[in-house]
């Protein structure tokens, strides 16, 4: 019963991780309709600026967001700007390409700026509870809610704000919304800006947990895909229960099926991934809610 608890534990504690990692990808993918290749490569290169902050500047990795998220927003607006922005209409096949070479160009970028050699972030948070015969993580614990308060914000934004209304508006018909007067092209600058900040968020968590490195991005780009393709593009709480399920699936397999890791449960939720895609293609939980309520 403890070593299924401390599993438990561990899965809710990922799946907050993979949740606010997801959800960037997955609201860039519902309202522009681009697959973004290069999103793992965007939470690497979170990753390195709290590390840098923390490294040179001395700050805690936690109060480095307060720098992460802006810069990350102002990357994501000017890359939508120069390079997104004149692929939207393009066929899908553009895009793809297009994120694919970007992801490249980071990751080899990182490489020479930072070389290949991991790097790790410190924090004076961290240290664990203990209820029960369960260990508990305090950073992970920091992360977790960290991640619910930024998805939180993110649904507030999207049904509560003028500019919420506008973005899934642009994601249903470009055509009628721009005969409202909504300025498409800014919408999905601003829209690719917030994903990119909250995929820079993520990788400040990323970075508190395990070593960072120029290549570590294609796995989360696929656990993001798989992600957003099984809980419906753009949907939060269908993020979150994604999310959940996969860390679910990871942790249990590699916790009770000894000598395999994590790799059997990246494998069946691709097994998932497949029947969902053939039996609901659209997701378990549809797309952005309607712009009129």
């Amino acid at each position: 019963m403890t070593e299924f608890g401390q599993a438990l534990v561990n899965a809710i504690m990922l799946g907050g991780f993979y949740a606010l990692m997801v959800i960037g990808f997955s609201l860039i993918w519902g309202v522009m309709g681009v697959i973004n290749l290069a999103h793992g490569e965007f939470v690497v290169v979170g990753a390195y600026l709290t590390w840098f902050m923390n490294r040179h500047v001395g700050w805690e990795p936690f109060v480095a967001l307060v720098v992460v998220i802006p810069v990350m927003f102002a990357l994501g607006y000017l890359v939508q700007r120069v390079l997104i922005n004149r692929i939207i209409d393009r066929p899908p096949l553009v895009s793809l390409l297009v994120t694919y070479g970007l992801a490249i160009l980071i990751a080899n970028s990182l490489k020479l700026a930072f070389t290949g050699t991991p790097r790790s972030v410190t924090t004076a948070l961290s240290g664990f509870w203990r209820v029960a015969d369960v260990t508990i993580p305090v950073v992970k614990t920091i992360d977790l809610m960290l991640a619910l308060a930024m998805m939180a914000a993110l649904s507030l934004l999207l049904t509560r704000s003028r500019l919420g209304k506008a973005i899934r508006a642009a994601a249903q018909n470009r055509r009628a919304a721009r005969m409202v007067g909504i300025e498409i092209g800014s919408v999905f600058a601003v829209t690719f800006g917030i994903g990119i900040a909250l995929t820079g968020a993520a990788g400040t968590l990323f970075s508190l947990t395990q070593p960072i490195a120029p290549f570590v991005g294609l796995p989360l780009t696929l656990r993001a895909f798989a992600i957003t393709t099984m809980s419906g593009l753009g949907n939060i709480s269908g993020a979150l229960f994604g999310s959940m399920a996969l860390a679910a699936v990871e942790v249990f397999v590699g916790t009770y099926v000894p000598g395999v890791g994590t790799n059997l449960g990246l494998v069946a939720t691709f097994v998932v991934l497949v029947v969902i895609l053939i039996t609901r293609p659209q997701g378990l939980f549809g797309g952005l809610p309607p712009a009129e309520e």
